[in-house]
């Protein structure tokens, strides 16, 4: 009779309610973790995840994840669970170097004439060729162009 009373307490009851909360976000999130990279079974779009926010929020959607599109700059949010039951949803890439790997082949593979992959080409090239950009900032720097009047 004691063991009763204590489980069914208002603080008893909201910590199994918070722990059955966290138990079902963890599988709505599923392996997806900040820097990994990933494939919708959805939209068959290949995504990396730059933020999770696991709730509890108030109203809808009580948890959501930030992604961007690879060679896109827009990042947008979803609450979308990870389907693995169909293999729906799969993971590409860890975060960590394979990750880093992942994203720079899809860098350089796809054509770029402007926009986010372009820019991303830049920051490669940056990354591939120090010496070579450090001159090219100092000269900026050095160079004096006349302003027209």
């Amino acid at each position: 009779m004691k063991h009763r009373a204590r489980t069914s307490s208002p603080a008893r009851r909201a910590y199994y309610d918070a722990a059955s909360y966290r138990r079902w976000v963890a599988r709505q999130i599923g392996p997806r973790c900040v820097g990994g990279i990933y494939r919708s079974g959805y939209s068959d779009s290949v995504y990396e995840v730059l933020a999770i926010d696991p709730g509890p929020r108030e109203g809808w959607p009580t948890w959501r994840i930030t992604v961007r599109t690879l060679g896109e700059d827009m990042t947008r949010w979803h609450c979308t669970a990870w389907d693995a039951d169909h293999d729906h949803d799969q993971v590409v890439a860890e975060p960590g170097v394979q990750a880093l790997r992942v994203w720079v082949e899809h860098t350089l593979t796809r054509p770029a004439s402007s926009g986010a992959l372009l820019e991303q080409r830049h920051v490669l090239d940056e990354a591939a060729h120090p010496g070579t950009v450090g001159a090219l900032y100092e000269l900026a720097r050095a160079a004096r162009i006349p302003s027209k009047a």
